[in-house]
């Protein structure tokens, strides 16, 4: 005998043993029951949930000989059409025959009576692919069919159907099944097959099946051909290059317990059985979301991948930390698009989300620096700064006395914003203003300085933006970071601002004030501003017009405090 595929030999013939879709199964057997047949049926649905399955069945129904049993599967209209032989069931692949020309030569042969049972009936699968042709000469036929004729329409896509296809068919949404119905459906083939089996392997099986019952039989048969007469999880892992739930949950707990070794190890274990690193990130994700889902809810039906006591072991995460490492992970799954090494972004992936869990108590042993003073006001720090500025003033006071200092006109020279003027307070204005979308679409343009290194106008401007790190950015400013000193303060020179904005405003279309600082600054502030997100604290954006206003502010009133000290009179700003 010609071997069978298991989803092909284990199709359910009856509507009690089909998986899922008992809201559909109910309202069709009811209307069987009434003889309360449409004349057209659109299923909709994912693939491997059960359309066609559903369709045939309800073929067999309404050609069925014993009524109150339908389908008996035992009388000759069942029989035929569960081996696909009955002259009346007609099944169209719309994906290789959607032209007009198929469609005319079927609504010719609509006509005719059945040649053996009640109804004819019409199952086109995919028919969303029909070409637009075919589908007007569909519509007439669909909208006043013969009293022997039933259509039911398969589709994937019913977005890609016709409005006026489907305002005449009676529409029928395909869910995708669940985990556990899978998991049964699963473990009774098996069985059936006399196979011995490990749990976790058919969870992982059901997992990778999607919710397509068709799928779990298909990758199932591949599983038990490579496993021969035991199928484990392993076997599972070494086919699909999968991660098992337990190496998961290792490193989601390696992530809450603070534990850069054990993570970076688990990393290694993990990513050295060759998985794929995208679905791996997808699957931490589920994971976390349903340890959210759970953390609200405490109702252990709603969960999917994970069983009530593993998801326990991941409720030492608040809710709201748990939504944080999604979106973080959501963003690393993002950068997978243009990245070259996507191990390197997954481990970086993982080390950000530590960010989330680090407790009051061991905050000072992860960051890179000390935060008390930036926990102080802006005016306490400034008032700070002007004590350290004025012990100068008054040595300068000093030395005046003994030697005068003869007259001499001085030109003022250029405003620097310093490094340390710019408080993390500030900072973190900055980066809340910033728009990250605006920032990602600039960097791919920032290519295009180089084009300007040996411009007369724009050379200088040019060469010192070559390799700054852009922070952060939106309309109106932009932080840059860099290693020298030098760069940082040429950048925040006032002489250099307008000069800066007209180049921004040549190079990417907006004009930008630049707010340099040095990596080591850029870090703390990172820092600093993922302290303050964790803590719901977080300052809100502020328009560019402030923020100029804020700089200035600031350097104005280090001159204030020196005039109220000394006497304007006694102080020259060098």
């Amino acid at each position: 005998m010609t071997y069978k595929s298991l989803y092909r030999t284990y199709r359910p013939n009856s509507f009690e043993t089909v998986v899922g879709q008992r809201h559909i199964i109910q309202t069709l057997q009811n209307a069987i029951k009434q003889k309360k047949m449409s004349h057209a049926y659109l299923f909709c649905g994912p693939r491997g949930t059960g359309k066609t399955t559903v369709a045939k069945l309800l073929a067999k129904s309404v050609n069925c000989i014993n009524v109150e049993q339908a389908p008996c599967n035992q009388c000759e209209h069942c029989l035929t059409i569960q081996n696909g032989t009955h002259p009346d069931v007609i099944e169209i692949d719309a994906a290789s025959n959607n032209g007009v020309d198929e469609i005319r030569d079927l609504i010719e042969k609509v006509k005719y009576a059945p040649l053996q049972g009640k109804y004819k009936v019409y199952i086109v699968d995919e028919v969303h692919m029909l070409s637009q042709g075919a589908f007007n000469a569909l519509l007439k036929t669909l909208e006043e069919p013969p009293a022997h004729v039933i259509f039911i329409l398969a589709t994937t896509e019913p977005h890609k159907v016709l409005p006026t296809i489907i305002s005449r068919c009676q529409r029928y949404d395909f869910v995708r099944v669940n985990r556990f119905d899978i998991q049964m459906r699963i473990e009774e083939v098996l069985k059936a097959e006399k196979i011995e089996y490990e749990e976790e392997a058919v969870r992982l099986i059901s997992q990778l099946a999607d919710g397509g019952v068709r799928d779990a039989l298909s990758i199932l048969e591949q599983c038990i051909a490579y496993s021969g007469q035991k199928l484990n999880a392993q076997h599972v892992n070494d086919i699909y290059g999968i991660a098992t739930t337990q190496d998961k949950l290792k490193l989601l707990n390696a992530v809450i317990d603070n534990d850069v070794t054990v993570l970076m190890q688990e990393i290694d274990y993990v990513t050295g059985k060759n998985i794929d690193i995208r679905r791996l990130t997808n699957d931490l994700m589920e994971l976390l979301k349903e340890s959210v889902v759970y953390s609200f809810t405490k109702d252990k039906s709603l969960l999917n991948k994970l069983t009530e006591d593993e998801v326990k072991s991941l409720n030492r995460l608040s809710a709201p930390v748990g939504l944080k490492m999604i979106e973080d992970l959501m963003e690393t799954l993002e950068k997978y698009r243009s990245a070259s090494n996507l191990l390197s972004y997954f481990e970086i992936g993982l080390l950000k989300l530590i960010s989330h869990t680090v407790n009051k108590a061991e905050e000072s042993k992860v960051k890179f620096v000390d935060k008390s003073v930036e926990a102080k006001p802006i005016r306490e720090e400034v008032l700070a700064q002007a004590e350290h500025e004025l012990s100068f003033v008054e040595e300068q006071v000093r030395v005046e006395k003994v030697t005068p200092r003869p007259k001499e006109n001085k030109k003022k020279k250029p405003q620097i914003v310093q490094n340390d003027d710019m408080s993390l307070d500030f900072l973190v204005q900055l980066f809340v203003s910033g728009d990250k979308a605006k920032r990602i679409q600039i960097e791919h343009l920032w290519s295009n300085v180089q084009n300007y290194l040996s411009d007369l106008a724009y050379g200088k401007i040019a060469n010192l933006l070559m390799d700054i790190r852009l922070v952060a950015l939106n309309e109106g400013f932009m932080v840059l970071s860099h290693s020298e000193d030098y760069v940082v303060n040429e950048l925040n020179m006032d002489d250099n601002q307008v000069l800066i904005e007209d180049f921004t405003e040549r190079v990417f279309g907006l004009r930008m004030r630049a707010y340099a600082i040095l990596y080591a600054k850029s870090e703390e502030a990172m820092q600093y501003y993922m302290q303050l997100r964790n803590e719901n604290r977080l300052p809100d954006p502020i328009k560019f017009d402030k923020m100029e206003k804020t700089v200035e502010k600031k350097v104005d009133s280090v001159e204030k405090n020196l005039f109220d000290l000394f006497g304007q009179e006694n102080v020259e700003i060098i």
